[in-house]
């Protein structure tokens, strides 16, 4: 079971403000009942400031309860943010890099975690990938034949891509990163293009820009991958393009895209000819 297949930490409240509520009333109600009988009828009026009072009691114990509820998941790798991620780094050897997200960072601590089980393990290389240069957005270690070890980059910008390539090799061959013994070579992965042709069937509520919203959401949406290990599935293109105001989505070329666009080693996920054609409203 992994971090993101457990449930939450039982220290984590499931939060209900009409649980709180009904249970500040009723304990209200049973200290006064003695010298006001009628008071659970009181209490149902929306105008008895008693109910105002405890709406407001219930509120702010609600926000108490969350705040703990934060406290607890800042403790946790998975759910940590913000500084709160940057101290559970620290535990580990590991430094948020200028304008790091939380998101790569946490995957950065998982590695290093991973990789203290000794050097040569793929996680091991991927990390020290991703810690030599924040132009890293991924790595994948493979070893195509015994003793030999492929680390691949998928570059932010291909214009630094050879210089990045270097600095990730120096890097992996240093002295105290290398397992002896062991040949590791490191190259950038290329573009694999993803061609989308799709007609769009408006509804009579849709925007008047609304394919250059869509093209924008395939931009954002190619953007947001973060792995050269997974095909591309066409159930996540017309995902992207199925949003508010569109009826249907159809792909009159079956190949663009594919069903599933198989992703190779040496190979990154990118958006490539876009042509999105109106379909008529509904």
């Amino acid at each position: 079971m992994t971090a993101t297949t457990l449930p939450p930490p039982a220290a984590v409240e499931t939060l209900s403000f009409e649980g709180i509520y009904t249970a500040a009333r009723s304990t209200f109600a049973d200290l006064q009942r003695p010298n006001q009988p009628d008071i659970d009828a009181v209490l149902q009026l929306e105008s008895e400031p008693a109910a105002k009072l405890l709406q407001a009691h219930s509120y702010r114990e609600m926000l108490i309860r969350a705040r703990l509820n934060d406290s607890v998941r800042a403790h946790f790798q998975p759910t940590a943010n913000g500084t709160d991620l940057d101290w559970i780094a620290q535990d580990f050897g590991v430094t948020r890099q200028d304008g790091e997200t939380d998101s790569r960072l946490r995957d950065r601590i998982a590695k290093r975690i991973a990789s203290l089980a000794g050097q040569g393990t793929r996680e091991h290389y991927e990390y020290t990938a991703l810690s030599a240069s924040n132009q890293v957005r991924q790595a994948q270690a493979t070893s195509p034949v015994a003793g030999k070890v492929m680390v691949m980059l998928w570059v932010w910008d291909q214009t630094q891509a050879q210089a990045v390539r270097e600095l990730v090799n120096t890097a992996i061959n240093a002295e105290n990163a290398r397992m002896l013994g062991v040949a590791v070579a490191v190259a950038v992965a290329v573009p694999k293009p993803i061609n989308i042709t799709a007609a769009i069937t408006r509804r009579r509520t849709a925007p008047a820009n609304l394919l250059a919203m869509l093209q924008q959401r395939l931009v954002d949406g190619f953007a947001a991958m973060a792995t050269m290990s997974e095909g591309v599935a066409r159930s996540y293109i017309t995902a992207l393009l199925q949003v508010d105001g569109v009826h249907a989505v159809e792909f009159p070329d079956s190949d663009q895209p594919a069903a599933n666009t198989a992703i190779s080693v040496g190979q990154y996920p990118a958006l490539g000819a876009v042509q999105l054609i109106d379909d008529g409203v509904v």
